[in-house]
């Protein structure tokens, strides 16, 4: 039977078929490497080149009061440096504690999902995230006349259940942080 198949190939080899077979198969195997390398570079992920994601990060600081509004206080009135590194459009606010009596705050890790930044399609500047499921946006104040000018320029959002309205800017509830009452005033901004 072997032999009978060498003489076949033998047969075919005498008119160059073999040879012919050999090259339409290397030119196949190479049409299909050439195919896969081009699917693979001009496919979007996660089969394609993939861009390394942005990294930004803010400073900044977050303002509570007890007065449920920006000035005033009853008993408590705390602030805590911010900081917030996202890259792509997931990241991490981070609080710690500058100025305050003791820290109301149960919780100093906060998670940033669906991170925007001054979306072209809206009339005014903001950042826009959900922070642990919460949606939280801040508009850039140019002139801050809060604060007599000290946060001029920051993206800020602040709420309190007795501020006036125009100490309400964004969005942002005290309690989306662990350990804020409802009630309480909260004004996060960033840089």
């Amino acid at each position: 039977m072997a032999a009978k198949a060498l003489l076949l190939l033998d047969h075919h080899d005498s008119e160059g078929y073999a040879l012919q077979r050999l090259i339409l198969v290397i030119l196949a195997l190479g049409l299909v490497a050439l195919a896969t390398v081009a699917f693979a570079l001009l496919s979007p992920p996660p089969f394609g080149h993939r861009e390394k994601p942005e990294t930004r990060t803010f400073a900044g600081s977050m303002f509570v009061s007890d007065a449920g509004q920006s000035h005033g206080g009853f008993e408590y009135n705390a602030e805590w440096t911010a900081n917030l590194t996202v890259v792509g459009d997931t990241g991490m606010l981070t609080l710690t504690l500058k100025t305050g009596l003791g820290d109301a705050l149960t919780k100093h890790e906060y998670t940033v999902t669906e991170f925007k930044k001054d979306d072209p399609t809206l009339s005014w500047r903001l950042i826009s995230f959900s922070l642990n499921g919460n949606p939280v946006k801040l508009v850039l104040i140019g002139d801050d006349t809060i604060w007599n000018g000290q946060f001029s320029n920051y993206y800020i959002a602040s709420w309190g259940a007795e501020a006036p309205g125009e100490e309400i800017r964004g969005l942002i509830k005290p309690t989306y942080f662990e350990g804020l009452p409802d009630f309480w005033y909260v004004e996060l901004r960033l840089k």
